[in-house]
């Protein structure tokens, strides 16, 4: 058994390896060169006796010995982050903050607010991931991410962010009492139908119901008057009261999904990420709920 420490280079730039299955990425965030992290790695090989990464056609893979250690660095350095977290220091001159939104959100929340968040965090640096797929935090250096759904996200912890009411909006000018209209939804499910049964609705006339995945498009559709769509009302707020749209009927009140701020548990204990995570929460505060 080994009776004494491996070099600590060589830990941390197994952690960093570990985490991203990237070279070059582990290299980056360690200010050192490919080269530099390569033989650290074989070093903390033949210190241990064990091989941890194996070379594959898709990257890097870590071996069951490397698996084995990577969760105990983990472990380790968040015990260390956790205890020097306490002690007071003066922020970097900038850091680098990496959030995953879907398009939808970074379209209309954060684009907009662009200057606001740089007022309230003058020395991060923000980077915009948008993305369908739920990505990996770990693997793809996410620190916080938004997205839509139940909230049950493995290995994350999230909060709910706004309502999760859907509404049906149009053009203002769209008529649609008096013909049948194209209704859209963004869902597979056929959500119309329990928008119908909500008690008090209105009744509209049965016109074709389209499906269209991404929201930005449905929300062009709806903008050059071609139907009626339902959607999120926490993310149409301003456009209803700018009136450059207008809500028909009754809400669809307590829907199963709605946008979430998750992040790891490790993440969860940065007060940079949880700053702005309360940001978030604040500005969707700020937006005057739809009546209905």
């Amino acid at each position: 058994m080994l009776n004494r420490l491996p070099p600590l280079n060589a830990v941390k730039a197994f952690h960093a390896v570990s985490r991203h299955l990237n070279l070059s990425r582990a290299a980056e965030e360690l200010g050192v060169t490919q080269g530099a992290v390569s033989k650290q790695i074989i070093a903390l090989e033949d210190f241990i006796g064990a091989k941890l990464f194996e070379r594959t056609p898709s990257g890097l893979e870590l071996t069951d010995e490397g698996q084995s250690l990577k969760l105990t660095t983990l472990n380790a350095f968040d015990v260390l982050m956790t205890g020097f977290s306490r002690f007071e220091r003066r922020p970097p001159r900038s850091q680098r903050i990496r959030i995953s939104t879907l398009s939808s959100f970074a379209a209309i929340i954060l684009a907009p607010r662009l200057d606001k968040f740089e007022a309230s965090f003058p020395d991060v640096q923000l980077d915009i991931l948008t993305s369908d797929r739920l990505l990996d935090h770990t693997r793809e250096e996410v620190d916080l991410s938004i997205r839509y759904g139940s909230g049950d996200w493995e290995h994350l912890i999230s909060q709910p962010l706004g309502t999760s009411d859907l509404i049906a909006v149009c053009h203002p000018e769209l008529d649609v009492e008096s013909k049948a209209t194209r209704r859209i939804q963004v869902f597979s499910e056929d959500i119309w139908s329990k928008w119908d049964a909500v008690p008090g609705q209105i009744s509209l006339s049965s016109g074709p119901k389209l499906i269209i995945s991404d929201f930005l498009i449905t929300l062009s559709a709806v903008f050059n008057c071609q139907g009626i769509a339902l959607l999120p009302e926490i993310i149409l707020r301003e456009h209803v009261m700018h009136r450059r749209l207008r809500t028909v009927g009754v809400p669809l009140k307590d829907w199963s999904r709605q946008y979430h701020i998750a992040m790891t548990p490790r993440a969860g204990k940065r007060r940079d990420v949880t700053e702005i995570a309360e940001w978030f929460e604040r500005e969707l505060a700020t937006l005057q709920p739809i009546s209905g």
